[in-house]
């Protein structure tokens, strides 16, 4: 009973997944530049927030001035400091966005011979600045449910600044939301090459790459996507279905056991460890499991099945 997984790696992954299931959660990128708007690397930039006392989290800038942070409640205000030798040390104020798009917050130094220049009308905003409005309009109008306008928005921004990851990454989850695999793997392609970071994409360019027939690059995504989530409940529910289907029991029971474990409503894990069970010759075990999935999807796609093996396990 070999059963097909890829619909798995989609699951969580779309666009303010993390918001539905109600996680506070909050990206924050950027880049550092200098007066001249060319990148600097090295940059530490440490978050602190009032409101906990023993909060603090730094990362630096790569080659390309850019950064990521991950906070796990975006509840709060934070304060940013950005630090390297040979430049002012800059701090800012600031409020994260909850959900899967991040906050994207640009900074300029200046080194200390600049501090002193005369003030003088502001100079016009770079194409990345540019690009980063237009970016974070993109945001307001899908959280406002304008999908289409959203998307006009992010292709604007990619356009102003083809080098700004978060954009090609909007872009390849609406792409994805609308079945077009062909746009969700280019897209979503540009977005790791620029940023290896946005593992989140891992799964649904998997999926992507299955429903467009591409074995080879389906198998280059799981791939990634096996090493960047080890232990969430679709992968172990993944390991466990392919210990099952190459009749290793024990490893599958562990497997499903786990994902159940991290995902309790799992109703697909539950089935597959009840036929484990069934198969060790553990009843008791095997009755739980099938009772708890029809529990779960009494309409499911193994429903028939767990009615008919139930009456075997009494």
């Amino acid at each position: 009973m070999k059963k097909s997984t890829g619909a798995f790696f989609a699951l969580g992954l779309m666009i303010f997944a993390a918001q539905a299931h109600g996680s506070a959660q909050g990206r924050v990128t950027g880049k550092v530049t200098d007066s001249a708007g060319a990148p600097i690397d090295g940059v530490t930039i440490t978050l602190t927030t009032a409101d906990l006392k023993n909060f603090k989290v730094s990362t630096k800038t790569d080659k390309r001035g850019q950064y990521g942070l991950l906070v796990n409640d975006a509840t709060h205000n934070y304060r940013m400091r950005f630090e390297r030798d040979g430049y002012l040390t800059a701090e800012r104020d600031e409020k994260f966005k909850i959900g899967g798009e991040p906050t994207i917050i640009d900074q300029k130094l200046l080194k200390p011979s600049e501090a002193g220049a005369p003030a003088g009308a502001p100079p016009p905003p770079s194409a990345n600045e540019a690009a980063v409005q237009t970016f974070n309009e993109g945001v307001d109008l899908l959280k406002a449910g304008d999908k289409n306008g959203a998307a006009g928005k992010f292709q604007q921004a990619v356009e102003k600044n083809p080098d700004l990851p978060q954009g090609w990454q909007a872009l390849a989850n609406l792409a994805y939301e609308k079945k077009d695999w062909a746009k969700t793997l280019e897209y979503g392609q540009k977005a790791v090459d620029l940023d290896p970071t946005l593992t989140s994409l891992y799964g649904i360019m998997t999926d992507a790459a299955v429903k467009s027939g591409d074995k080879k690059a389906a198998a280059e995504w799981r791939k990634k996507y096996d090493e960047a989530n080890p232990d969430s409940p679709e992968m172990l529910y993944n390991k466990g279905i392919d210990a099952y289907n190459g009749k290793n029991l024990k490893e599958a029971e562990a497997m499903l056991t786990r994902a159940v474990q991290a995902k309790p409503d799992y109703a697909l894990a539950h089935f597959y460890l009840g036929m484990t069970a069934l198969n060790l010759n553990k009843k008791e075990e095997a009755r739980e499991h099938l009772q708890k999935y029809l529990e779960l999807e009494p309409n499911g796609s193994e429903a028939s099945t767990a009615k008919e093996l139930l009456p075997l396990v009494k």
